[in-house]
């Protein structure tokens, strides 16, 4: 790896509800707002607090943001399901011109900083 850039990048934990349960597939609101939204982050894992993973799999047209998802075993309607997705961030730049530097010797001498 030639590339010595670092990327900073933010977790993003979204935290969803199921609210109909089948055997192993369940239908998930709270976690996105529109189906756009689930289109983006179709096949994304997803897991529930007791450990059961799952996968999205396509949004729902009753619920503005609610997707079906299938488990790898049956979850509880009291599960919290949540996906933890890493968001890149952009460092701004911070640039202080240092202009004292530049200054004659009489007016260096005449200028004060900050206490």
């Amino acid at each position: 790896d030639l590339d010595k850039s670092t990327k900073i990048v933010k977790k993003l934990k979204l935290i969803g509800t199921p609210f109909k349960i089948f055997k192993k597939t369940a239908f998930i609101k709270g976690m996105f707002n529109t189906s756009l939204e689930v289109a983006k982050f179709q096949g994304a894992s997803i897991r529930t607090v007791s450990g059961i993973r799952g996968q999205i799999k396509k949004f729902v047209k009753e619920h503005p943001g609610g997707f079906r998802a299938t488990f790898e075993d049956k979850i509880l309607l009291s599960d919290i399901v949540f996906l933890r997705a890493w968001l890149p961030l952009q460092v701004p730049k911070f640039y202080t011109p240092v202009t004292n530097l530049l200054m004659s010797m009489e007016q260096k001498d005449q200028w004060q900083g900050l206490r």
